[in-house]
């Protein structure tokens, strides 16, 4: 007890609890007289004090009758600044009523300046912050304070007890416990000192032992409160054999604390030995006081070695102040270890004293509850009182209606029925967070009241199975319950749900509902057209469409749709199988003039695309080409005005007069000015660098899609070595070494590239394959070349190279690769056009191009267009998008220099530009010469710049190149 005792502790209550045991015991002696003579004093001073405050009572009264006096007080404060303080708070809040904090301020300067004359404004308050949010423990005791000044009716004691049971449903607090029992003795004391209900209030003691008893810290408040309460009874007792038996109720006490750690062991273990002593003891109870006196020293050593272990956990948590949650979940997976349930369950309640609000703490909590059987209605009460915290999650609140309908399966109580049927309507006004929060929970009512039919037809023997679809026999009761749920739940989600993100499950798990359960077959074709005249682009909707169709026999109506899906559907769309399941329909129940009508329509739309692609390929050659040669003359002018600004004026001077000089020598000989414009031919050599330089502008790099997942490089080489020579082909796994049925292919000349293009569409084992040219057209050889990272800093002399060098390791983020962004946990029913809205309706407009891949954990590109929108969208990671927490991370990132590489190229430019200087300098001074020579072999030597360690992005699947 070195580190944590009454001395250290924070707490000046805890500090008088420690010390109070020993005064009170002190004063015992061996017949109990002494010690009933101090008990009945404590009581007459309860009676004074109950004297004072009936005299009190009569000044209130007295307050009461001067209504002028209230009246010009209240006006006062109305004019004074607190008043306008108080005033502006108001307004505050009116202006955002579900702010804690501005609650909570309003709140504070209300209880600073209010009086009696005032108090129902700083209630009405208290009431209004209590049922948006869960008070913390400080601000209920003030309001049981405010509360208990004022209390004079039984209704005021009514509503005084109304709020601890309030204040309790909120989190478990050992001082609000505390505050709770010394109110029922208050209201159970009559004016002479003695106690009515002494069950009652031994109940409300043992019921709050059960609950925080096991706060090491704090529990000892609450056993002293008990103690006192005993004591006070024992003095009150005359009869002998009753005071034997009250004598015995609180050595029971002394004996149930000290068989628990906690703070301040030895101190009530001095107060017991006290307290024995100054009882009477028989001479035929020695013996049995002397094994009892054994056995409670054995309990108080155990005790004292758990809180021994325990201390360390309890230092390091004070230390910092309660708030480190690594700290807490070390001490809760310490206590796991000892297979004291309870014990763990008050660390999980202390923690949430700190952190109310983090889901991630009310979820280890309720999973570690749901574990014991015994725990099953403490589960129950702490999961509602967790949805008082975690309001906003609509995965939370389903989970507490699945918990109650599992309680009404199992017990079979109507009332429980009821109860979910209350708590749904609850979290619809709690302040969901999102339109797909509100979906989930109303999917899981609709759920319960779907599964209490059917249990209802189970139970009666009325389950009937009609034809091949499966439909149950139930009753238009039943079918119209279930319609009005659907039709209020759309009704409500319409004003929700403005962008539609969750219309179209919505709506496709009500077709699916009037077509398998109601066997509605006109509904089901009116809510599916709805739906695709929403979103006509996700192949998914459209294979559902058709195999109803497909069921029901209607083959021309199959056509028609699979006639509408490709007119809708991106023909280059990985994730569609539209023309292939096409092609398999004719042949199973087409004729060819069927059959050759799908082909035509292929190839139209093939050549349609192919073009589109042709001149979109056109475009970025040109928009490429455009761009160098803006980069070039941005590096012209940038040298030659660093050359203007390095030459000095005299030189200058100097210069102009020999160009002069010899601009008039050139004037007077024409025969030389007229040879001197004609253009020379162009060399073989030019010729070749020339279509070099246009083989690299054209794309080299193919990707292939929808590929068999047993598919090997080895089987891709001996299909497209065919077309030319591949630099490189990368076949894309994943984290398990598996195929993800996608392929880079990098060939060495853009022709041989075009040629393999022929493979699109081909099938390779069953699968038709997409083979189209990768945006990723800049990683060829130069460019990943280009890509290596420097991570030493050297400062030589400068060459052309190493300009050009350092200018393409600067991130430039006008290239696609630095702004593209990879998403991963999506939801299976994801797809381009839900994903972009998402995205512009959470601020990212600017978007190149998205590229979805459905696979069984789907995944997604986003090329964006400035760094604004890539900020944008990458601060939206770890947020819901079709009831899953999505990951957004930045794809591809480019390589960065340091700022010692930074320091170094400017540094050789600058020496490269005085290089050029002196050489210009030649001409006039052969000393300037000699001094350049100097400095240039002093710049050849290595030498470290003092600098940050700089840091690399590597992209992904690049090593550096040494």
């Amino acid at each position: 007890m070195s580190n944590i005792n009454e001395d250290e502790y924070d707490d000046e209550e805890m500090k008088a609890v420690l010390k109070e045991d020993s005064s009170d015991s002190s004063s015992d002696d061996d017949g109990n007289n002494n010690n009933n003579g101090d008990l009945s004093n404590s009581s007459d001073d309860d009676d004074d004090d109950d004297d004072d405050d009936d005299d009190d009572d009569d000044d209130d009264d007295d307050d009461d009758d001067d209504d002028d006096d209230n009246m010009e007080s209240k006006t006062d404060y109305e004019n004074s600044s607190e008043g306008l303080e108080v005033g502006l708070l108001e307004i505050k809040l009116r202006e955002d009523p579900y702010s804690f904090e501005k609650n909570l301020n309003y709140i504070n300067a209300l209880s600073r300046f209010t009086k009696q004359s005032n108090y129902q404004t700083l209630r009405e308050a208290r009431e209004k912050f209590q049922s948006i949010h869960p008070l913390s423990q400080d601000i209920w005791l003030a309001w049981f304070s405010d509360e208990q000044k004022y209390m004079k009716t039984d209704n005021d004691k009514q509503y005084i007890l109304s709020l601890y049971e309030k204040a309790l449903n909120d989190f478990i607090s050992v001082k609000i416990n505390v505050s709770y029992c010394k109110l029922i003795i208050k209201i159970n004391t009559n004016s002479g000192g003695l106690i009515n209900n002494v069950k009652e209030i031994r109940k409300q003691f043992e019921s709050s032992l059960e609950q925080c008893g096991d706060d090491i810290i704090e529990s000892p408040l609450l056993w002293s409160e008990y103690r006192m309460f005993e004591q006070m009874l024992l003095s009150q007792i005359k009869d002998e054999k009753e005071k034997q038996i009250q004598t015995k109720i609180i050595r029971d006490l002394y004996h149930r604390q000290l068989s628990n750690p906690m703070i301040g062991l030895d101190s009530i273990y001095n107060d017991y030995q006290q307290w024995e002593h100054s009882q009477s003891i028989d001479d035929d109870d020695n013996n049995k006081e002397e094994k009892e006196e054994k056995e409670i020293k054995l309990k108080f050593e155990k005790s004292l070695k758990q809180f021994k272990e325990r201390e360390p956990f309890e230092i390091a948590l004070k230390e910092k102040k309660y708030l480190d949650q690594r700290k807490w979940k070390e001490y809760i997976e310490f206590e796991k270890q000892h297979d004291k349930p309870m014990r763990v369950a008050t660390l999980f309640e202390r923690q949430l004293k700190s952190f109310s609000n983090h889901y991630s703490i009310w979820s280890f909590y309720l999973t570690y509850l749901e574990k014991f059987i015994n725990f099953n209605d403490l589960h129950l009460k702490v999961f509602s009182r967790s949805l008082r915290s975690i309001y906003y999650s609509g995965e939370h609140w389903s989970k507490y209606l699945l918990l109650l309908e599992e309680k009404v399966h199992n017990d079979n109580d109507n009332d429980k029925r009821v109860n979910i049927e209350q708590e749904f309507q609850r979290s619809l006004v709690s302040g969901l967070k999102s339109e797909y929060d509100y979906q989930l929970v109303y999917n899981t009512y609709i759920d319960y009241n779907w599964r209490s039919i059917i249990k209802k037809l189970n139970s009666n023997g009325n389950v009937n199975c009609n034809g091949n679809s499966g439909n149950i026999s139930i009753s238009e009761n039943d079918k119209q319950l279930m319609k009005s749920l659907f039709e209020s739940m759309n009704n409500q989600m319409s004003t929700i749900d403005v962008n539609n993100y969750t219309t179209v499950d919505r709506y496709m798990y009500i077709a699916q509902f009037e077509w398998r359960q109601f066997n509605d077959l006109s509904r089901y074709r009116e809510i599916v057209d709805y739906v695709l005249s929403i979103d006509p682009s996700q192949y998914w909707i459209w294979c559902q469409y058709i195999s109803f169709e497909m069921e029901q026999k209607q083959f021309q109506s199959v056509r028609e749709l699979f006639k509408k899906a490709s007119s809708h559907i991106r023909f280059d769309d990985p994730s569609s199988r539209i023309w292939q399941d096409w092609f398999t329909f004719e042949r199973g129940y087409g004729d060819i003039s069927q059959y050759r009508v799908v082909s035509d329509r292929y190839s139209a739309i093939q050549n349609k695309y192919n073009k589109e692609q042709e001149r979109y390929l056109q475009q970025q050659q040109q928009q490429q080409k455009q761009q160098k040669q803006q980069n070039k003359r941005k590096e012209k002018d940038d040298e030659k005005n660093k050359d203007d600004k390095r030459i000095p004026k005299k030189q200058k001077s100097e210069n102009n007069v020999t160009i002069n000089n010899g601009n008039h020598k050139e004037k007077g000989d024409d025969n030389n000015n007229e040879e001197f414009k004609k253009p020379l031919p162009p060399t073989s050599k030019k010729q070749k660098e020339k279509e070099k330089e246009k083989e690299k502008d054209l794309p080299k790099k193919l990707i292939i899609l929808n590929l068999p997942f047993d598919t090997v490089e080895s089987d891709l080489h001996k299909i497209f070595d065919k077309y030319g020579q591949i630099n490189s082909l990368k076949l894309i796994l994943d984290k398990n070494g598996k195929s993800k049925g996608i392929c880079f292919i990098l060939y060495k000349s853009h022709e041989s590239a075009n040629k393999a293009l022929e493979m699109d569409q081909q099938i390779i084992k069953n699968r038709t394959i997409c083979v189209q040219y990768s945006k990723d057209n800049q990683t060829n050889e130069h460019v990943e070349s280009d890509q290596t990272l420097t991570t030493t800093t050297t400062a030589t002399s400068p060459t052309p190279s190493t300009t050009n060098s350092s200018s393409t390791n600067e991130i430039d983020f006008d290239n696609h690769i630095g702004l593209t962004v990879f998403i991963n946990n999506l939801s299976s029913s994801v797809n381009k056009e839900k994903l972009e809205q998402f995205l512009q309706h959470n601020g990212v407009t600017g978007i190149k191009d998205i590229r979805v891949v459905l696979k069984a954990r789907p995944f997604a590109y986003i090329d964006l267009i400035d760094k604004e929108n890539l900020k944008k969208a990458l601060s939206l990671d770890k947020k819901y998008f079709l009831s899953k927490s999505i990951n957004v991370n930045l794809s591809k990132p480019p390589s960065s220099i340091s700022p010692a590489n930074n320091n170094n190229n400017n540094n050789n430019n600058n020496n490269n530009n005085n290089n050029n200087n002196n050489n210009n300098n030649n001409n006039n001074n052969n000393n300037n010469n000699n001094t350049t020579t100097s400095n240039g072999n002093d710049t050849e030597f290595t030498k470290e710049i003092p600098s940050r360690k700089p840091t690399l992005l590597v992209p992904r699947g690049i090593k550096n190149k040494k």
